[in-house]
């Protein structure tokens, strides 16, 4: 597996809030992570940066083996998301100036044969297969209960001025349920993890294209944050580009 991560402040905000980590395991495992502190609350950068810190330490401090089970892989997400929970909870109650900090956060442990995935927020996680892009996570904000509910359209969740609001983010409750799903993805699949200064700037087919064309994840994730920003980078952006090739895997002695 081959993967890049990257993230831009953007064209407009003084802080980045976004933080990001791929990381190589054990056993041909990889895990990547992007975390976006919530605009609007004091130390958003503090909630992302200790949730990503605190989920990869976890996962670096377990041994992985060639037999882990996707739903062993669940147990490891699960508890690793709800260990950043409460520490960022914790921490919030006890510094003053970061009460109601939180952070949304998306993260895949994955090898050659499958992925799960752990997230929480409006931070996005799509697979693309061939000429698809399949959107894997589920935003959890006020837009999109409320397009569920059926009481806006798809077009005014767009530019629905409550777009970032969110009902559930990571830090910001003693207790959360996190979303979280097993998957099976096949040599030529790729994985792209961000935040929703990347979703809300670049449509979905214009994310499959650049993936597309583009001969490697650096280049792709190069390629995607400049869309972001051309198109006004009002807010951080972040981009992780996974490749499940099969020249990575013949690299780490898996064949088909």
């Amino acid at each position: 597996m081959d993967a890049a991560y990257k993230t831009h402040i953007g064209c407009v905000r003084a802080l980045n809030e976004d933080t990001g980590a791929v990381v190589h395991l054990s056993e041909g495992h990889l895990m990547a992570i992007v975390a976006d502190g919530m605009g609007g609350h004091k130390a958003g950068d503090v909630a992302s940066l200790m949730a990503v810190d605190i989920i990869k330490m976890e996962l670096q401090g377990t041994e992985l083996t060639s037999s882990l089970t996707p739903e062993a892989g669940i147990d490891l997400l699960d508890r690793a998301i709800l260990k950043a929970n409460d520490a960022i909870f914790e921490y919030a109650n006890s510094n003053d100036d970061c009460h109601g900090m939180g952070t949304t956060v998306v993260v895949s442990l994955l090898n050659p044969e499958w992925l799960v995935i752990g997230h929480i927020g409006d931070s996005r996680i799509y697979r693309i297969a061939g000429e698809e892009i399949k959107q894997l996570t589920e935003d959890h904000s006020l837009v999109n209960e409320l397009l569920k509910n059926g009481q806006i359209t798809r077009e005014e969740a767009i530019h629905h001025p409550q777009r970032n609001v969110l009902v559930k983010a990571l830090g910001t409750d003693r207790s959360v349920d996190v979303e979280l799903k097993a998957l099976a993805w096949d040599p030529e699949d790729k994985l792209l993890l961000c935040s929703d200064g990347l979703s809300n700037k670049v449509p979905p087919q214009a994310m499959l294209q650049t993936i597309q064309q583009s001969t490697t994840p650096d280049s792709a994730v190069e390629h995607l944050i400049h869309l972001a920003l051309q198109a006004g980078g009002e807010d951080n952006a972040t981009a992780i580009v996974i490749a499940n090739s099969k020249a990575s895997q013949e690299r780490n002695g898996v064949s088909e």
